[in-house]
């Protein structure tokens, strides 16, 4: 496993409709693989049309694997939420997971609960009494599958559910469990007072972390001290992968190159 930016690094992308054509989506992965890539998060929306088992080959072919479905993309799309008051649109959002859990499974990947957790709410006391009662009822029906879900702790602009790493933990339950928090930097420098308290006050409940710059753009672009990020994962044995994730400020390949070169650099510090 290449080791130069300290831990497995993955990124989060949205893959284009004709997934096995697109030029520009092979020269992205082409240049993941020479940077050292170890997997990616994907935003897909077809689990029907789309075989798992090509698309293990496919990645494999740039030393890739999918370590995360993204479901934001996909609960946009249909209208899910988590911590809906409308029970209709909670149950449809658990009976959504039978697809994505069934995906997942066979890609060996987790499932990541960020837009599909809710937005904004007019009650937010009955938002957080919804969401509690979807993830009880993900445990009951998923908890099994071997499937981690990870419940994104993502700012009050956006969600009015799990804020914060330590919202995320006391839902999940126990270390280790079917439900698991997902820690982001860019969130976390919003919501939380310390992000290092945050991430150690989660240990245990995450196998990986987003990094993402204060801005919304990739590491390196924005004012977070990610060598302190860094140096704390490492102090805590973290034993997880890392993930960028964020908007771009030039093109895409053009920002996973200057942030690459910025996480690497770091890495060589500490």
């Amino acid at each position: 496993m290449d080791r130069r930016y300290e831990f497995p690094l993955c990124i989060q992308l949205t893959p284009p409709a004709d997934l096995y054509g697109s030029r520009a989506f092979a020269d992205t992965l082409e240049l993941l693989k020479d940077k050292g890539f170890y997997g990616v998060e994907l935003n897909l929306t077809d689990f029907d049309g789309t075989d798992p088992e090509k698309l293990k080959v496919f990645l494999a072919s740039y030393g890739l694997k999918m370590t995360m479905l993204a479901s934001g993309v996909y609960a946009k799309e249909n209208g899910l939420s988590l911590s809906s008051a409308d029970e209709k649109v909670r149950k449809k959002t658990i009976d959504a997971f039978d697809k994505m859990v069934r995906f997942a499974g066979k890609m060996d990947a987790g499932i990541i609960c960020g837009f599909i957790k809710g937005g904004a709410a007019e009650d937010v006391e009955t938002a957080r009494s919804q969401i509690k009662k979807s993830v009880e009822e993900l445990k009951e029906r998923y908890g099994k599958a071997g499937v981690p879900i990870y419940l994104e702790a993502t700012n009050h602009y956006e969600a009015a559910v799990v804020n914060r790493v330590a919202e995320g933990t006391a839902l999940a339950g126990e270390p280790g469990g079917p439900i698991c928090v997902l820690p982001d930097t860019y969130h976390m420098n919003i919501e939380e007072s310390s992000m290092a308290a945050a991430i150690a006050g989660g240990r245990g409940f995450f196998r990986n972390i987003h990094i993402s710059d204060n801005n919304r753009y990739f590491p390196g672009f924005g004012a977070i001290d990610f060598r302190q990020v860094l140096s704390l994962l490492k102090q805590l044995d973290y034993q997880g992968t890392i993930s960028i994730e964020g908007r771009n400020l030039n093109t895409l390949n053009e920002d996973i190159v200057r942030s690459c070169s910025y996480l690497e650099e770091i890495c060589r510090q500490i």
